[in-house]
């Protein structure tokens, strides 16, 4: 597909991401040493293990609370959560492919990865609270704490083999060179992006990348230079969270321009995020009615069925 200006990269992670991520590598290795330490009797490990722990505990709950903030900020779809797999991913899971003709800005095995470390980090926080704390929830004996205490270091031990017989290879020894440098920089060449069509389609609905205006009108509009500096003016607005002008400049396109699909998405997405729902469900209908086989079309109807739900 050809797009109006394209950029040469597009994000994959942003920077708190990746700040994240380290962090958690890092709390990982300390874990992982200090618990090997304690099993030798080196003094010291156990505390140095609690402490790592407790931060870990407290990075599992900020995380979880960032990605809540995420996915309410930009109201994402369940197919785009990236710690889970959701309707064919589960089939392309257990055939074991890679990868889905469309898949989004996470393949089936990215997400899958990704769920089995929270898993195992969860059940591997939560019984290292009960160790950390047995009087305040009730741990009932010495015997209770020890099985406690294996389940523990069975927790950690299968969080460790999946990083490093799973995650490490896949995304980072296996991976195309693009992918792994992502994770040091966050970006990667578009040309990589676009081989995943949902991940293109995202990048279209936040405005990141403008499709070239399709065959409709007369050649004159398609190739209105006007037309074009206004939506790339709007989605300019958009991502600064100014929505309410965003809107102005996407109506101003539409009026140059009354067929130009990816004009009237946008602006429904602002509108939306102005809390002018009504407005929105006026222009989903138009952009579902005019362009059915558009490859935002199957989001236009969830976005239209979610705000109808929200005025019933």
């Amino acid at each position: 597909m050809n797009w109006i200006r394209p950029t040469e990269t597009v994000r994959r992670f942003t920077p708190h991401q990746l700040l994240q991520h380290w962090v958690a590598g890092a709390l990982c290795i300390v874990l992982a040493g200090s618990a090997l330490a304690a099993g030798a009797g080196v003094g010291g490990s156990l505390r140095i293990h609690a402490a790592a722990g407790i931060a870990c505990l407290f990075l599992l709950g900020y995380h979880a609370i960032v990605l809540a903030a995420i996915g309410i900020r930009f109201d994402l779809p369940a197919e785009n959560v990236a710690f889970l797999p959701w309707g064919r991913d589960w089939s392309a899971l257990r055939r074991r492919k890679g990868s889905l003709e469309d898949d989004g800005k996470y393949s089936p095995a990215e997400k899958g990865d990704y769920m089995a470390i929270l898993a195992w980090s969860l059940l591997a926080a939560a019984s290292g609270v009960l160790l950390r704390w047995p009087s305040f929830f009730g741990v009932p004996g010495s015997q209770a704490y020890d099985w406690i205490r294996t389940a523990h270091a069975g927790f950690g031990a299968a969080l460790t083999v999946h990083l490093l017989s799973i995650h490490l290879p896949r995304r980072w020894w296996n991976a195309p060179v693009d992918f792994r440098r992502a994770i040091l920089v966050g970006t990667v060449p578009l040309r990589e992006a676009e081989k995943r069509e949902g991940w293109v389609r995202d990048l279209v609905a936040r405005g990141v990348l403008v499709p070239t205006p399709e065959a409709t009108g007369s050649a004159e509009d398609r190739e209105s230079v006007k037309v074009r500096e206004l939506l790339e003016r709007g989605n300019r607005f958009a991502r600064e969270g100014k929505y309410g002008e965003a809107c102005g400049s996407y109506a101003e396109a539409l009026d140059l321009l009354p067929d130009y699909s990816q004009a009237r998405f946008n602006l429904a997405v602002a509108l939306l995020r102005d809390g002018r729902s009504g407005e929105a469900r006026e222009q989903l209908t138009i952009f579902i009615e005019k362009d059915p086989f558009n490859p935002m079309a199957a989001r236009a109807r969830e976005m239209l069925d979610g705000t109808e739900k929200g005025s019933a």
